[in-house]
């Protein structure tokens, strides 16, 4: 299944909220520069971990999907991403919500429990992103089809 990959700032993903930091207000001194991060993630937990994901140039083909139990925060602060997001319906997923997207550096989200998706591409030869999320299992689910972005 060939899907058009599409930017970010050009579409929505239900269940994905979006902000850019370009667009966020920074707080500035000589020495330092503060740029909230502006979405508020309501997690079912206070066990919560962090780490940074490094990604490298892969064809965006995807065949497995992860879904979590609770949100998950990325900040994308490196290179560009290519990320597969997808509804799960009556535990199966539903191959005519999948969407590519490219996620420029400078890019937060805040993709809801439940919501299928995999670990992003880099577009380029790497991208960096920092990941918050409750301690939680990232189950996996075949596709019953390989998605290429193209």
């Amino acid at each position: 299944m060939k899907v058009k990959i599409q930017d970010l700032k050009d579409v929505a993903v239900k269940g994905v909220h979006v902000a850019f930091t370009e667009t966020c207000e920074a707080y500035k001194e000589d020495f330092f520069e503060w740029t909230a991060f502006p979405i508020v993630t309501q997690f079912k937990t206070d066990k919560i971990m962090s780490g940074v994901l490094q990604g490298w140039h892969h064809t965006p083909n995807f065949s497995q999907i992860e879904y979590h139990e609770d949100a998950e925060q990325f900040f994308f602060t490196e290179g560009t991403a290519l990320m597969l997001f997808i509804d799960i319906v009556d535990k199966t997923p539903d191959m005519d919500t999948a969407q590519i997207v490219r996620i420029p550096a400078g890019t937060q989200l805040d993709i809801a429990a439940g919501k299928g998706h995999f670990v992003a591409v880099a577009e380029g030869c790497t991208f960096k992103a920092i990941v918050v999320s409750p301690v939680q299992d990232a189950p996996r689910m075949d596709l019953p089809e390989m998605v290429c972005g193209e």
